[in-house]
């Protein structure tokens, strides 16, 4: 999810796809034990920092994402960030991972 409005940055919460991680990181030789690891991980860093920064290049300089953060669990409707129709609920994920949007600002 895109956040940054009213802030220096385009920011961005990235929800890995576990599953395709898992498998990339056999075949990087990465061991991720859990998902958590997985997102401490440099080279999984690196993965995401590369296909960010491969799509910032058909957006304007203010519409890129200069930073981001991974979330180390899907996003539901059981927790609350979906809607039945599978549509994210901004404010109630702005609201969940305040401290993860925060870090992007600090």
């Amino acid at each position: 999810m895109v956040v940054g409005a009213d802030r220096k940055y385009t920011g961005a919460l990235i929800v890995p796809n576990f599953e395709n991680l898992r498998a990339w990181a056999r075949t990087q030789n990465v061991d991720i034990p859990s998902n958590e690891d997985a997102l401490k991980d440099p080279k999984v860093k690196a993965l995401y920092r590369e296909a960010v920064n491969k799509y910032n290049q058909y957006f304007n300089h203010i519409e890129q994402i200069k930073k981001f953060e991974l979330m180390p669990r899907e996003w539901t409707i059981d927790g609350g960030e979906m809607t039945p129709t599978l549509k994210l609920k901004r404010r109630v994920i702005q609201e969940k991972y305040r401290d993860s949007i925060e870090r992007l600002y600090a």
